[in-house]
């Protein structure tokens, strides 16, 4: 535990120097995207298996970064640009700390703000965990998403992917990871509190993955970044890895809280 604590507090340090303020890459600008942004969540927290006992090996900690980079803008509706995401997790609890997968996700996107409470995006992305043999896992995918905000609390979405994957290493991809998602977040005015539910089901529709996660900015101010982030999920495809064994895990830390996108 002393070790996630130290390393929780560069984390915080690293990205709170970082960001742009308290709002995310959809921030209203002459360009509704700043140059450089969050663009999914960003948060280190530590947990354990809710379906195992608690134990060294089924504890960890799991962190995402994820920036994007604004590349055009075409009358202030359209914008394109680049994102990564590094997402991992950490067997930190065990004798030698090794890291049990990074996922890497680079990926170029066109955003159209149809309406000023509806945003369409278009993505081309590549998702690997950089390992070679037969723990190599790679998807490049073709993605849709559409962000729907029917009032100041809520923010609707939903995604659809499609592409190839090696199925000599990943046999049945889609069974266990689907071909969409759909989640809901709850935000209060002041942006102080953000609750997310997201389900993803499989492309069979006879198994779902699960999930719920809640940020909690404990300061008044504005410019407080940093949140208490609790994080439960439930199915399959957690890493790349094992995207074909169930896990249940819940994990409590920070992020830095990201209500104007909201892209999962």
């Amino acid at each position: 535990m002393k070790r996630f604590i130290l390393i929780l507090i560069a984390f915080t340090t690293v990205l709170s120097a970082n960001a742009e303020g308290k709002d995310s890459i959809a921030v209203k600008s002459k360009s509704r995207y700043p140059v450089i942004g969050m663009w999914k969540q960003n948060y280190m927290v530590t947990g354990f298996a809710t379906n195992k006992p608690v134990s060294k090996y089924t504890s960890d900690i799991k962190f995402q970064l994820s920036v994007a980079l604004r590349l055009w803008s075409i009358k202030e509706r359209v914008d394109i640009f680049a994102t990564y995401t590094q997402r991992s997790l950490w067997d930190i609890y065990q004798e030698s700390c090794p890291f049990r997968e990074n996922s890497y996700n680079p990926g170029f996107w066109v955003a159209w703000q149809t309406k000023e409470n509806l945003r369409l995006l278009f993505g081309l992305e590549h998702e690997s965990n950089g390992l070679n043999g037969d723990l190599s896992r790679s998807f490049n995918y073709a993605t849709v998403a559409c962000l729907y905000e029917p009032s100041p609390h809520w923010i609707l979405g939903g995604r659809a992917w499609y592409g190839y994957y090696d199925s000599k290493t990943i046999r049945h991809y889609f069974r266990y990871r689907g071909i969409m998602q759909l989640w809901a977040t709850f935000r209060t005015l002041d942006d102080r509190i953000a609750i997310t539910a997201l389900v993803n089901p499989t492309v069979t529709f006879t198994k779902y993955n699960v999930q719920v996660e809640a940020s909690w900015r404990m300061a008044k101010r504005s410019d407080w970044i940093p949140c208490l982030f609790v994080q439960y999920n439930y199915g399959y495809g957690e890493t790349m890895i094992d995207y074909n064994k169930r896990h249940s895990k819940i994990r409590i830390g920070i992020s830095l809280m990201n209500n104007k996108l909201n892209l999962y």
